[in-house]
Order: structure tokens, then C-alpha cells, then sequence
């Protein structure tokens, strides 16, 4: 799996989960998810990531990204998923939506530290 890859099965809600970054060094992966984005609720915080229909496939009405809910998982771990069909592939996200995504990841006070952390390892140097 590669950061954009998406999927199903990570969690018992039905959410499509996405790969944000390249393997660490400890062989974990960051992962986040989508959820309905409904500003009254705000599940996303102020620094919400909203991704409208036809941005990707998948939402068929605004969705956000859980940041309070990602988390570093074993690449591996996903890897054994996918071959026992636990997951299902679905449409990578575009690149520019990805970036999107990990940018906001790193703004929101609502990602977990570790998260930010491989993101910001995951980065090219410049």
C-alpha cells in the first residue's frame, strides 16, 4: 500500500480509510478516514478538510477527514488484509488531494502527535 491508496474494512463504521504516508521506519503507516462533514457537529475541528462529491469517487455528499481519529497501523498488518479481502481496494486519491489532506493533518490540533510526526518524516527533503 502507498500513501492516497484507499480502502474499506479498517473500521466498523463502513468509512473508506486512506494511506497518508510511506512505510516508517518501525514499519507503520498513517491512516485517516472520511466521515459526513456536518458543520453543525464539526467532527473535524476548526481546521476541517472538506472533500465535495466528485473530488474522489467515493463521497456522494461533503465529507471530511477524521483527523482525531487517525492513527499509525503496521503496513504489514494492512498488507495481510488486502489478501484476505479484511479490506477492500477502492480509488487511490489524486495528488493534489492528498497533500491537501496531510496538510491538513498537520493543522489540526486534533491529530495525534505520532501521526504529524510521520508525516513530517514523510516529507521529501528539500
Amino acid at each position: 500500500m502507498n500513501p492516497g491508496d484507499t480502502f474499506f474494512g479498517l473500521d466498523a463504521g463502513g468509512h473508506l480509510s486512506m494511506v497518508l504516508t510511506a512505510e516508517t521506519p518501525n514499519g507503520d503507516v498513517a491512516v485517516a478516514n472520511f466521515t459526513t462533514h456536518d458543520p453543525e457537529i464539526r467532527r473535524c475541528g476548526e481546521m476541517c478538510v472538506v472533500v465535495p462529491p466528485g473530488e474522489h469517487p467515493y463521497p456522494r455528499r461533503d465529507s471530511c477527514i477524521s483527523y482525531r481519529h487517525s492513527s499509525l497501523t503496521s503496513l504489514e498488518w494492512l498488507r495481510r488484509g488486502v489478501e484476505n479481502r479484511t479490506y477492500t481496494m477502492r480509488e487511490p486519491l489524486g495528488s493534489q488531494l492528498l497533500a491537501r489532506i496531510r496538510q491538513g493533518a498537520l493543522d489540526s490540533p486534533l491529530t495525534p502527535q505520532e501521526v504529524k510526526a510521520a508525516i513530517r518524516q514523510d516529507r521529501p527533503q528539500q
